[in-house]
Parts: C-alpha cells; structure tokens; sequence
C-alpha cells in the first residue's frame, strides 16, 4: 500500500478536490464468477460506437491518482462485527449504482447489497450501507465495493479491503484514504485500437508474486456468469501483467500484452486486477473502454 506519508498529503488534495469538484462524468484468467452482479437490462452499445463508461478520477497531481471508488470506512486491519456500515466517496456511476459485499475467509459472499451515490447524476458523492453477516469465529475477511458495466454487467472498477470478521458485537474501526491502487497509463481510455497488439502499462501497488491479470472484454455475449466481462463467451483475450518492483512489498509500473482478432469495429474494455492469494478473490480491478477495428 502506498506509504502514510503519501496517504496523509493526499487527504488534503482529496478533501479540496470534493469540495470543488461538480462535473459529469501468471493467474488464470477464465474463473468462474466470484462476485454476482446486478442484473442488467441495459442494449448493448453499437459496434461502431466507444461506449460511455466513466473514465478514471482525475489525477490531484505528481502523477499520482486518488481511489476511484474509496472506501473510508471500515479500513484496513479493522475488526468489524454485524451489522457493519461500510461508507466512502466514488466517482459518477451509471445512474449512481454501486455494490457492496462481505466476504469470508474462504471468499465466499456472506451479505450483497447495491447502494447508491448520494448525489446528482453525473456527479461523484458520498455513498453508506449497512451490511449484516453472520460467522462462527473470528477470521480473515473483505468488503468490496464495486461498479459494473451497463453493457456486458462485468465489473468496470473494484476497490477492497482486508479485515477481521468477529461474532461479537465489539468493533474496532481505522479510517484510510489510499491512491489508486493499479493506474492504467496506456492506453489511454477511449482509444481507438488497430493492429490486433497493445502493450498496457501503469503504475501498481505490489501483489502478490509481482503478477497482475490482463483481460480484454468484447461487446456483450450470453451464457456463463463471467465476473468482470459479463460473461465467459464475452472474453476475447486473458493473460498477465509483471509489476516491475526493486524489493517485495514496494509499488512499481506494470506492463503486459494483449493480442485480439476482430473483423469490425467492436467496442471493448481493457481490464487490469489482482487476486488475492488466500482465497482467490478479486482484491482490486480498474478498466477502460476501448475500440478495437480491423
């Protein structure tokens, strides 16, 4: 995670960025869903178009880029007992909608619930839920917070956090601010794609062996619950991205290949995340939409 120091300063830019801001918006990569999503009605974007997904939170500067969806409650390393009120800011979601969820030590989904920005449409706001759970024993745990696509219902952004699950009704809460865990450098949102190759870059807090996934989501498809691409016919490409860092622990860029073969334009979106190594669920995962041509 990025340093206290590096936390603290940037608490200050975020805390002026809210007050000011008000404009409109190698791990195996075909898994099984681990987070359900919303169901979604929404037509599909046509094919000659780029599809409308919110871009990344503005950078406050160095290069450095605040949490698109943060998390300010509970934080890490807080034991938290049920109910459990997770609150934080996001950036504008299709028509505000977010999803909340508490998972066990194994992953395994104990309370989902969706909520919505406290704000006008178009807009980034507070959001708060209350989740009730239920565990025998203490353990490891995580509550998720994350955005899905109107198009193919896969996940767009994904923030986490690590914690203790107790039965007990005592709870003890920290309050955390973090940057932007995986920024995606290039290319750049909204791009307009040829050549069948892109190398993806950016910048990545350390996972675990160094490895983030790489996947390339197309324009919608049908048949199995696919977590971030909708569904398992909707994944034109997986693969990995190497972090390249000085020493364990430490955040550093990531770079990594995607190879495709389209035949018209086709909308898609470029997905970068980490799993976790205890129970192989999804600890963070950023996204932008591109299109692919011939």
């Amino acid at each position: 995670m990025a340093t206290m120091t590096l936390k603290v300063s940037f608490l200050i830019v975020f805390a002026s960025i809210l007050t000011s801001c008000n404009m409109p918006g190698a791990s195996e990569a075909t898994q099984t869903s681990i987070l359900p999503s919303p169901t979604n009605t929404s037509e599909a974007a046509p094919a000659t178009e780029v599809p409308s997904e919110v871009p990344p939170t503005a950078e406050p500067g160095d290069g450095a880029e605040l949490e698109a969806i943060l998390i300010l409650s509970p934080g890490l390393g807080s034991v938290v007992s049920s109910p459990v009120t997770v609150s934080g800011q996001s950036r504008p979601t299709f028509e505000q909608h977010l999803v909340v969820a508490v998972h066990d030590e194994s992953g395994a989904v104990l309370a989902l619930q969706p909520t919505i920005i406290a704000s006008e449409a178009g807009t980034p706001g507070p959001y708060t839920m209350d989740l009730s759970f239920t565990v025998a024993s203490e353990q490891p745990g995580r509550i998720s917070v994350y955005e899905t696509s109107a198009r193919d219902g896969g996940i767009i952004h994904l923030t986490s956090v690590e914690l203790t699950l107790s039965p007990s009704s005592s709870s003890v809460v920290s309050n955390v601010i973090s940057l932007e865990n995986i920024s995606i450098g290039f290319p750049p949102a909204n791009v307009e794609l040829g050549g069948g190759f892109v190398e993806v870059t950016g910048f990545s807090e350390y996972y675990f062996e160094s490895t983030l996934g790489l996947m390339l989501c197309g324009a919608g498809g049908v048949g199995e619950a696919h977590d971030l691409c909708g569904t398992v016919d909707n994944v034109i490409t997986s693969t990995f991205a190497m972090i390249d860092v000085p020493e364990l622990g430490v955040p550093g860029p990531f770079s990594g290949e995607l190879t495709w073969s389209v035949s018209e334009p086709t909308p898609a979106r470029i997905v970068v995340y980490a799993e976790s190594p205890r129970d192989g669920g999804l600890l963070h995962v950023n996204s932008i939409p591109v299109l692919l041509v011939p």
